[in-house]
């Protein structure tokens, strides 16, 4: 008996995966104190960030069909704003607050700053204040999927 051959999930149920597991990372995030003792916890960074990048890429799936991979065309691996600008270029309203917070935990994301220690300092803020902008994003991003649905 031959397996059956993978067919790619429609694009909008692709979307409705990444923003689910996007939701599951918001959500053990929220249960976490921001810090351990002297240092920020850094897990919680961690799922925080890896939550907006699904967020994201939930839309650029729900847009494109499927990620665009010809070199170039598509912002380096993990680089939040360069990911939000090219949602936005792609048709995701920009707002404001996203705009102005995200650069702030993009450089930490991208380098893994939270997941590997680093011999520079970075300088960081309570993770919990960046919530009403993942909020915001999360809604935008929800909204455009949902709409879909209806």
């Amino acid at each position: 008996m031959r397996p059956t051959p993978f067919r790619a999930l429609p694009p909008a149920f692709e979307a409705e995966r990444f923003i689910s597991r996007a939701r599951h990372f918001r959500r053990a995030a929220i249960a976490m104190a921001d810090m351990e003792g002297p240092e920020p916890n850094w897990p919680k960074y961690f799922l925080v960030t890896h939550a907006i990048e699904l967020a994201i890429r939930a839309y650029i799936v729900f847009r494109a069909g499927l990620e665009p991979r010809p070199r170039g065309t598509t912002p380096r691996n993990h680089d939040l704003v360069g990911l939000y600008d090219y949602a936005v270029k792609n048709g995701l309203s920009r707002d404001p607050l996203v705009t102005a917070d995200l650069p702030h935990l993009s450089d930490l994301h991208q380098i893994n700053y939270a997941r590997y220690p680093k011999g520079e300092v970075k300088p960081v803020a309570l993770i919990s204040q960046f919530d009403d902008m993942v909020d915001k994003l999360f809604t935008d991003v929800e909204r455009v999927i949902v709409l879909y649905r209806r």
